[in-house]
């Protein structure tokens, strides 16, 4: 009996644990997780996700993002989960820079939106400062 009981309590919690995964809490959207830190409201993370779908961001396939802020710059920081290549592409940073500017006037009130290029545990391999055009250096 004992054992039953262990069992029924390992699929109980397993998932609960593997939930609680230190990237915030999440919202889906067409197959797109947003997840969101306590820096930001869920409404923002919502909004955020809305645009998404909008601009077909999230168009069904499996994506993962992060939306957080920087408590000393007051800037928003979104966080994409993409391969290592594309840290290193230079034609994907014009690409992430624009996307940035398109998140800030369409989601945040042109508020500044740095992006976060990151692996697939939300660890950051290029940060690209928020700029108001894509040729700013």
């Amino acid at each position: 009996m004992k054992s039953i009981v262990k069992i029924l309590l390992f699929f109980i919690f397993t998932p609960i644990i593997l939930s609680c995964s230190g990237y915030g809490k999440k919202l889906e959207f067409n197959n797109t997780e947003v997840y969101y830190t306590k820096e930001v409201f869920k409404e923002e993370a919502q909004k955020l996700g809305k645009f998404l779908v909008r601009s077909e961001f999230a168009d069904g396939k499996e994506k993962s993002v992060q939306l957080t802020k920087n408590k000393e710059t007051n800037h928003y920081i979104f966080r994409m989960v993409t391969n290592p290549e594309a840290a290193k592409n230079k034609a994907y940073e014009i690409l992430f820079k624009a996307v940035a500017i398109q998140i800030s006037d369409s989601v945040f009130n042109k508020a500044p939106v740095d992006f976060h290029v990151c692996n697939n545990t939300f660890k950051t391999l290029k940060e690209l400062p928020f700029k108001t055009t894509t040729n700013d250096n």
